[in-house]
């Protein structure tokens, strides 16, 4: 039995890994402001022995310290949830909830004397690559600010790693999917299917449609996680989870107008090539790493995406976790 402390662990990913650790017989403590995620994922835990809940914020010292006290390990999933960048958006959201907020975490860890990390980065930080699929060793050009704070946070990471004798892993992840909705920074399942309730008539599809990317069921995210934790023991471990496929958006918006019964659906596009600025338009993991330490992904990314899409449609909770 563990003590761990999950960082955003009331979003779509932290809460099932909270189920997943909990079910297993860890003590979970979860750390969230609520800004995105949703207290009602964490409902069915609300009075399990061994779960707390801290409602605060990695920006508030105070919420940090009370957060890292007494746990063994930290799962740190908290950053901005919105990865586009808009017009009038303050240029310091990234780095004050991704960058700042990793390191006053770290910090804290440092002086509580934890020393097991596992963070969840993003496929954002290798920009657009020359080759594809893109592996761990490859480059990392970010394009979005965004991308940039995530690579300044495993950069941050690394050196505490190396400074204060800490294991670290960090997890570059595929699109996510699943069926709990966050209440800001909306998905691609999301936001077809919120427009297609409006109008079942018309679609408006941001970029060209040929948009492609690699998906992961948010189930088999937490599964891998807590896979290489266990079985790649050691310094600082750098994954690309997700499986080895890409898809396009297109292709998306074909499989959510298909299990909404929809025909005949005019798809609009606004052109380009990304759907916002610092969107990546394509891209592939090589998942070649993870596997070699015994997991690998059941669902490709089609699969994924149509498990979401009927999950976020039906309500039943999604397709079972991996054993």
């Amino acid at each position: 039995m563990e003590r761990v402390l999950i960082t955003g662990g009331a979003g779509c990913i932290g809460s099932v890994l909270a189920e997943r650790l909990v079910s297993r017989g860890d003590r979970v403590r979860v750390l969230d402001n609520l800004s995105s995620g949703k207290s009602e994922h964490l409902a069915a835990l609300a009075d399990t022995p061994g779960f707390e809940f801290l409602e605060g914020d990695l920006l508030w010292p105070n919420s940090v310290k009370q957060a890292v006290q007494g746990v063994d390990m930290v799962y740190h999933l908290a950053a901005n949830p919105d990865i586009k960048f808009s017009p009038g958006d303050p240029t310091d959201k990234d780095l004050q909830q991704n960058t700042i907020a990793t390191h006053n975490l770290l910090e804290a860890m440092r002086l509580a004397k934890v020393k097991r990390l596992a963070f969840s980065s993003s496929s954002a930080v290798y920009g657009i690559s020359e080759k594809l699929p893109v592996s761990e060793a490859d480059p990392a050009r970010p394009i979005s600010l965004y991308g940039a704070t995530k690579l300044s946070c495993e950069a941050l990471i690394g050196a505490f790693q190396n400074l204060f004798g800490m294991e670290c892993w960090i997890f570059r992840f595929a699109n996510i999917v699943g069926n709990r909705v966050r209440a800001k920074g909306r998905t691609v399942i999301g936001d077809f299917i919120h427009k297609l309730q409006d109008n079942p008539a018309e679609l408006e599809i941001l970029g060209d449609g040929m948009q492609a990317k690699s998906y992961l069921h948010v189930d088999e995210c937490v599964e891998a996680m807590l896979h290489a934790v266990e079985h790649a023991r050691g310094g600082l471990r750098i994954f690309n989870l997700g499986c080895a496929d890409n898809l396009s958006v297109r292709r998306i918006a074909d499989l959510v107008a298909l299990s909404m019964g929809l025909e005949g659906v005019r798809y609009r596009f606004t052109g380009g090539e990304g759907g916002w600025p610092g969107d990546v338009p394509r891209f592939q993991l090589d998942v070649r790493a993870i596997e070699s330490t015994g997991w690998r992904a059941l669902r490709n990314s089609e699969q994924a995406v149509t498990a979401a899409i009927h999950a976020s449609l039906h309500g039943n909770g999604g397709v079972p976790c991996r054993p």
